[in-house]
Formats: C-alpha cells, structure tokens, sequence
C-alpha cells in the first residue's frame, strides 16, 4: 500500500474515535467463518476459513479486549495471528452496535493485506452469547484488492491477553 493511504487510516480512525462512545462488553474469544475475493494479477482468487492453519485449523478466531474496561469504546483485536484496532460506536442500548477496525502491520503480517473493516455486533449482557458480522476491504500492495465478509459467535467471556500492539 502506497504511504498515503498507510497515514490516512489510522487518521479516520482517530477522527471518528473522538465521536465514539460506550459499548457492551465484547471481550473474550470468538470462533466463526469469513469468505474473501481478491483481485490481482492472477485472476480471480477465493479464500475462506478453510486456509486458518492457527490457533484452531478451519476456524477464524477472534481474541478481543477493551483496553480501557468494559463498556468503552476502544477496541485491541487478534485474529487469526494479525493485529487490529478500532473502535465501537453507540446506536443507543449497549446491547448491540456498530464499530471498525484496521490491521496494524505491515503487509507482511498474517493476512498479507492491509485492511480496513466495519462489523455489527450483538450481545445478550447476561449470557456469552454474542455475535459480531463484518465487511472489509484489502489491499495488497499495488497489484490486489478484495472484499471480505465473516461472522463470529463469542465461545468464551474470559478476556484474553493480548501481547501485540499497534504502536
């Protein structure tokens, strides 16, 4: 991804960040599916949960924590072996919402690609139960782009640690 770009998502993300405010609890860690078509040079080329090779084969895995508490609006995310930051929006009860995340490395991190994602989430406050459903967009380098889409359920409330940042 050219630097431009690199500059302006994190950029967004702060801006839009200022605005946000509470939201559910979403810690803990997730299992689910995502499908993905890229566009490059190659062709047409499709990817899915099937090429997760860790931490659990065939399945996404979503590791969530709020660094500032429960019921705030920063989010620090791991999936499948990439680090993600973002945030959640407050549509009213904070029982569900909407937020975004971008990926933190550089294209040679996990995924490949740089990413930019917008996801809707759900929770019962009283029950691991949630979900969270996604759309994304990435980039690879100057030769591919592709959207993707995923959905979650949360399979454990413990909050996970995280040892990677976005700094």
């Amino acid at each position: 991804m050219s630097p431009l770009p690199r500059f302006i998502l994190p950029a967004l993300l702060i801006s839009l960040l200022a605005g946000a405010s509470h939201a559910g609890d979403l810690s803990g860690t997730w299992k689910g599916r995502f499908s993905c078509t890229i566009h490059g040079e190659q062709g047409l080329e499709k990817r899915s949960d099937r090429s997760v090779t860790t931490p659990d084969p065939g399945v996404s895995t979503l590791e969530l924590v709020q660094p500032d508490g429960a019921d705030t609006a920063a989010l620090l995310m791991l999936i499948d072996g990439a680090v993600y930051s973002g945030f959640v929006l407050d549509p009213g009860p904070a029982t569900k919402g909407t937020g975004a995340i971008v990926d933190c490395g550089e294209e040679d991190q996990a995924s490949g690609y740089d990413e930019v994602r917008s996801f809707r989430w759900k929770t019962n406050p009283n029950s691991i139960m949630a979900t969270i459903v996604w759309h994304g967009l990435l980039v690879g380098g100057d030769d591919e782009v592709g959207t993707c889409h995923g959905k979650w359920h949360r399979v454990s409330r413990d909050e996970p640690t995280i040892e990677a940042s976005c700094e």
